[in-house]
């Protein structure tokens, strides 16, 4: 897996939920990656999903 298609899908996917996108949308997103087999988009919006999921858009912020 190529980690720096990972980390760049963490960060927009950082910049997504900062910017308000539903985790449920982020899944669905997750599920079209998988559809053309994008392993490297799956893992980097999961990433994001699952370190910020108890997060407050303060913390989000520090990361990016």
């Amino acid at each position: 897996m190529n980690k720096d298609i990972i980390e760049e899908f963490y960060y927009l996917t950082l910049l997504d939920i900062r910017e308000g996108v539903s985790i449920q949308e982020l899944e669905d997103i997750i599920q079209l990656y998988e559809d053309v087999e994008d392993y490297e988009a799956c893992a980097g919006i999961l990433k994001a999903i699952n370190e910020t999921r108890h997060d407050t858009i303060t913390n989000i912020n520090e990361k990016l």
